[in-house]
Order: structure tokens, then C-alpha cells, then sequence
């Protein structure tokens, strides 16, 4: 099945959590959106990619926008890190055209006017697996998308993600792979949440006091990562060695903003 119903909404299965921003962008019209200056290129580059006009905002420390958007603006809020539920929550209330980019809470139920998730981010180093998401959504395009089934099994290793994502970066809007949908059914999606929270709270037991975000999850709240805000540079360069894969986010911040201090001294564990 590459539609089904839930929660009030339609669970759209695609390829990336990249094309589902796409799919929302032709679904409700969107000729212009607010973006967070924090936030992964590929974001950038699939609005872009539909001629969308971007704006952007600020966070504060807490993940929160530091704008005051008009009531039919189109708003694009990241649940950054699995961590942010609170957030979204407040942002819903205000804004009637939020969409909100779960592809780090894949847990997370369906907010807003959309929202889209990742199984690729959550699921690849234990499962395999390398394409899917799940958008939610009341608008279902007429679009006849091709099934995606470019897909190969291979080692999980910085290169390997590197390779996968520039060519993600390139694929078209398409309906989820069926081997994926074959993988997801080995997934045991209860024990993957709790090995998540268990994992968070180990690091959060070692690093809390040293850990300039102060993190409460909620019940709502199923980390991507632990995300240890230090800057004691030694913290991450030990992690590595020890063999954890730590990524930077992201890219492309201007040095005089306040976010640089996210892509500087953020070290995100992996909790997988």
C-alpha cells in the first residue's frame, strides 16, 4: 500500500523526507514559505528545486523561532533532533500552515497542516535501510509517481552515507521502494524506541551537567541523537575515536549569527 489513512490524515509513502517537502509544495500551492536559517541544504535545495520563495528565521538556545509570522504564512519548523515536541506544540496553536519536519522524530504523530518524517534516518544502521518517509497530509495530488526500487544493500559507513545522499539528493518525487516496505515489516518498532530512550539517557547521565541545552523529553519525545552542546572540542574528538560517527549541524551558517554556535559546538551522539 503506498496510501493509507490515519490519525486524520493521509500517510503518503515516498522515497525521501526531501520529496515529501516537494509533495506538500504542489499539494497546498505554496509559492512562498519561512525556513530557519538552521537547517540541512537539502531543504534549501528541494525548495529551490520548486521555485518556492524562501524567508528565514531565527531559533533561540531553545529551538524556538524568533519571529512573529502573520497567520496564513507558511512556516516550515524542524522537531529539531527528536527533542523539540513542546515546540511544536506551542507553534500549532499559533500558525495554521505549519508543516513540521519529523526527520528527526519519526515517532512523532502528525501536526500541523502537514508533516513528514524519515524511516532512512532512523531506521538505516540497524535495518539497512535507505529510502522512505512518511508524509501526513489532507491533500492527495492526482500524480501518478513512479515506485522507486533503486536500491542496494550496503555497509553502513560515512562514505556509504555520503554516496546515498547525493544521489537521493537527484531522484524525483516516487512512491516508496517495495523493498522497503519488505524491511520496515522486520523493524520492531517498540524496541527501537525504547533502545533510543535507554541510549539518550546514558549520555545524558555522563554529559547533563557539562550539556549547555537543557533537554526534559516528553512522551512525545523520541531522540535522533543526544545532542550535547559543549565546547569542550575534546568530547567529540574522544567519541570519534571510540568509533561513533559524529556529523556537524549544518553547513552554511554565518559566523555573526547565534546559530553558528549550533554547527560549532554541537557534538550530536548517535543513540541507534
Amino acid at each position: 500500500m503506498r496510501l493509507n489513512y490515519f490519525m486524520h490524515k493521509y500517510i503518503i509513502k515516498l522515497n525521501t523526507a526531501r520529496n515529501c517537502l516537494k509533495y506538500i509544495v504542489k499539494a497546498y500551492n505554496i509559492k512562498s514559505i519561512y525556513i530557519p536559517y538552521y537547517i540541512c541544504n537539502t531543504v534549501k535545495s528541494a525548495l529551490r528545486k520548486e521555485n518556492v520563495n524562501i524567508n528565514f528565521y531565527h531559533i533561540d538556545k531553545d529551538f524556538m523561532p524568533v519571529y512573529d509570522f502573520n497567520k496564513n504564512d507558511f512556516i516550515l519548523y524542524p522537531n529539531y533532533f527528536g527533542i523539540c515536541s513542546k515546540n511544536v506544540e506551542v507553534l500549532e496553536k499559533k500558525y495554521k500552515n505549519l508543516i513540521v519536519d519529523n526527520a528527526h522524530s519519526f515517532y512523532s504523530k502528525p501536526k500541523g497542516l502537514a508533516s513528514f518524517n524519515s524511516l532512512r534516518k532512523f531506521f538505516q544502521p540497524n535495518y539497512g535501510i535507505k529510502n522512505g518517509a512518511y508524509l501526513y497530509s489532507d491533500k492527495i495530488l492526482d500524480n501518478e509517481f513512479e515506485t522507486d526500487e533503486n536500491y542496494q544493500l550496503c555497509e553502513y559507513s560515512f562514505e556509504n552515507i555520503v554516496k546515498n545522499e547525493n544521489m537521493l539528493d537527484n531522484e524525483n518525487i516516487k512512491f516508496i521502494s517495495e523493498t522497503t516496505e519488505i524491511f520496515i515489516k522486520n523493524i520492531d518498532f517498540e524496541q527501537e524506541k525504547q533502545r533510543r530512550i535507554s541510549n539518550f539517557y546514558k549520555y545524558d547521565k555522563l554529559y547533563a551537567k557539562q550539556n549547555e541545552i537543557k533537554i526534559n523529553l516528553t512522551k512525545e519525545d523520541i531522540p535522533f541523537v543526544y545532542p550535547l552542546l559543549t565546547k569542550n572540542e575534546n568530547i567529540g574528538y574522544n567519541l570519534e575515536k571510540q568509533g561513533l560517527m559524529i556529523f556537524r549541524y549544518w553547513e552554511g551558517i554565518p559566523k555573526n549569527f547565534k546559530e553558528y554556535e549550533f554547527y560549532k559546538y554541537l557534538v550530536p551522539i548517535p543513540i541507534y
